[in-house]
């Protein structure tokens, strides 16, 4: 088995050209692409600073000596890109056999360069290849993935401390997401999360589900019937990470 690795400076002209083949020659393209795998399946989550590296995996099948290859992972349509990742290194590829090569690349996700939020959701991959026969595919639309907003939720904020049995406790938080227009991460109002309790002992379990208020603030009361622990818990949406905020303790008396 060999591995090898490709340079990527044709990937622009050579995704133009794949694309630009009429429907009856891509269908005799002995080039195909199957296999593909990434970040384990899992969303990608995307905060305001660091980019998001991962990695994508898949196999090229071809009749003839593989000579190029490469991946994007792209928003919105082949022709529109509204979001794009960036090579991190060139795939790495390893024959299999004559005809079966499998191959991987690191790509990031890079927040300073998405145009806005409505980018999150569901990306696809472009994969690229070539080989010495000089036949070349540009395949779009593949393994689509979900790119989602990072999430926080602040440290749930439970008072008063300690309190008699009986007696009402505040609870406080916020939830705030990355904007990848501001990239800074704000609260929005109307969320719902819920707030769980873990008693002395056992588990969390959801006591009551609650809409944040201006700015992503979180504000609840409930009665203190036993001591424990307090959190608040956000599960995502279709565009955004869900969070979990650090308990707080409270000692009932």
């Amino acid at each position: 088995m060999r591995i090898r690795s490709f340079v990527g400076a044709l990937c622009g002209a050579l995704a133009l050209s794949a694309l630009a083949l009429p429907a009856a020659q891509a269908e005799e393209n002995p080039i195909t692409f199957s296999n593909i795998a990434i970040n384990s399946g899992t969303p990608l989550v995307v905060g305001t600073g660091t980019p998001k590296q991962f990695s994508v995996h898949y196999t090229v099948n071809h009749a003839h000596r593989l000579y190029f290859s490469q991946a994007y992972l792209y928003a919105g349509g082949l022709d529109t890109w509204s979001g794009q990742s960036q090579a991190v290194r060139e795939p790495s590829c390893r024959d299999l056999s004559a005809t079966v090569t499998r191959c991987v690349q690191t790509l990031a996700i890079d927040p300073e360069t998405l145009v806005g939020s409505g980018v999150a959701g569901t990306w696809h991959v472009l994969l690229e290849a070539s080989d010495a026969d000089d036949n070349v595919i540009g395949k779009g639309g593949l393994y689509p993935t979900k790119v989602l907003r990072a999430s926080t939720m602040t440290t749930t904020n439970a008072d008063p401390e300690p309190v008699a049995k009986g007696k009402t406790l505040t609870i406080t938080g916020k939830l705030a997401h990355a904007d990848w227009n501001t990239h800074t991460y704000r609260g929005q109002a109307g969320k719902s999360a819920v707030l769980q309790f873990r008693p002395d002992g056992g588990s969390y379990k959801t006591v009551k589900t609650v809409r944040t208020g201006s700015g992503g603030a979180l504000r609840t009361t409930v009665t203190a019937n036993a001591g424990g622990a307090w959190r608040w818990y956000y599960a995502g949406d279709s565009t955004t990470a869900g969070a979990t905020a650090v308990g707080d303790a409270v000692l009932v008396k």
